[in-house]
């Protein structure tokens, strides 16, 4: 995790040639995804003419510098429409004003946290509430409604979501994750309010319409932990794509539940 004003200024390393290729001179933000698509070079020139590194080609933003596989991740920013687009869109985020989704405004914001091993996305940002306090919180990645030119909109129960150590971000995107993964898997009630009235239902026909919603849920993902059966053997590799054979051996081993709770 990383805040901007770490990463502006930072010397620009090829690691193939072991050199200094330049320093990071600002960032762009592409506002649609709430990310950092474009690292600008401080070369000395009109931002206009400048060079910039897609963050898809960086390797790693660390404590002392910003690093590349070689000068052939820098490109002339004129070559790339979708960086001027975004440059002249200026969405700077840092400074703007904080409005609710129902037209309260609260405060504004100070700088940008992003999550440099995960494409540079924005995962929360620093919430200035009164400017002559500096009572600084952050607001977490899923209160934010949208990333505009003068201004960030929230959720209204922002206030209690405010989270007040950046450590405390991890947790809340992870929490973010699972909510959103648990909304996906179909529950009983869902089943049940999806089929027939109760009296219509034949016996075994719930687990039998919770079995299918399952297996369509899964075709298609991929298991992102290995699972064992009981006595440690494995049945499921990690990164396996899931299909009607891997979910057979799962229902087979009692495993469904387990599988489901481990995929994207």
């Amino acid at each position: 995790m990383k805040k901007t004003k770490e990463i502006v200024g930072l010397p620009i390393i090829s690691i193939s040639d072991g050199i200094e290729v330049g320093k990071v001179k600002t960032v762009i933000i592409n506002a649609e995804k709430g990310a950092i698509d474009y690292v600008v070079v401080d070369s000395g020139i009109q931002i206009l003419s400048a060079k910039v590194i897609p963050t898809e080609y960086v390797l790693g933003i660390g404590e002392y510098a910003l690093t590349i596989e070689n000068e052939d991740a820098i490109n002339d920013i004129s070559k790339i429409p979708a960086a001027i687009d975004l440059l002249q869109k200026n969405i700077q985020v840092k400074g703007t004003k904080v409005l609710t989704k129902k037209g309260r405004l609260l405060g504004e914001i100070g700088d940008i946290y992003i999550d440099e091993e995960d494409n540079c996305n924005i995962i929360g940002l620093e919430y200035i509430a009164d400017i002559t306090q500096k009572n600084i919180r952050i607001i977490p990645r899923d209160s934010i409604i949208t990333f505009g030119k003068n201004l960030v909109v929230v959720k209204e129960d922002v206030e209690s979501r405010l989270l007040d150590r950046a450590a405390d971000l991890a947790s809340s995107e992870e929490t973010g994750e699972s909510e959103k993964k648990n909304s996906e898997v179909p529950t009983l009630s869902d089943i049940i309010n999806s089929t027939p009235a109760e009296d219509e239902i034949q016996p075994g026909a719930v687990s039998d319409m919770m079995e299918l919603k399952h297996r369509e849920y899964l075709n298609g993902k991929v298991a992102t932990k290995t699972i064992f059966d009981n006595e440690g053997n494995t049945l499921i590799e990690e990164n396996t794509v899931i299909d009607d054979v891997v979910f057979d051996i799962a229902k087979t081993n009692g495993k469904v539940i387990e599988l489901v709770m481990n995929n994207r």
